[in-house]
């Protein structure tokens, strides 16, 4: 009797740390950071860029919106850079205070105006740079079919 218990017991412990084993060996894929919005996230050093996109309608013109995050105690003299459908280069440079955020197309500062060749579903492509540290963005461009971009087409016309 005193066997079957420890027999019992011993496939129990086991059955227990085999099955507890596969969360610890896998890799969750809810942990990863991820961006819960339609745009892209990245971080360049202490800059956050928040949910960059593209609102764009029938023509050349798109207006670029998010956010910029500053978690620094130090102003940020930041710098977006794109290249345009004729190879041009456009800079917009802009300041993020410390502990602040900067709005593109959001709390009374418009968003870029700017010329892509990209439509709708596609991705372009910028930089963005915290004034050392530049990083490239593959940025999704999108039409106004969602209600919260619309207001963002009247820029285009």
């Amino acid at each position: 009797m005193q066997i079957k218990k420890l027999t019992a017991l011993l496939v129990t412990a086991l059955t227990v740390v085999a099955l507890s084993g596969c969360s610890l060996s896998r890799n969750v894929s809810s942990l990863d950071p991820y961006s819960p919005s339609d745009g892209v996230i990245s971080d360049i050093g202490s800059l956050k860029a928040r949910n960059l996109l593209f609102i764009k309608s029938e023509g050349p013109q798109a207006v670029l919106i998010g956010s910029f995050v500053n978690s620094s105690d130090t102003a940020i003299s930041a710098n977006i850079q794109t290249v345009d459908q004729d190879n041009n280069r456009t800079i917009y440079k802009f300041e993020v205070g410390p502990k602040a955020k900067y709005d593109l197309g959001y709390g009374g500062n418009v968003g870029i105006l700017l010329e892509i060749a990209e439509g709708p579903g596609s991705m372009h492509t910028i930089f963005v740079s915290d004034g050392m540290n530049p990083i490239q963005m593959a940025v999704p461009v999108l039409d106004g079919s969602l209600a919260e971009y619309r207001p963002f087409l009247e820029l285009l016309n």
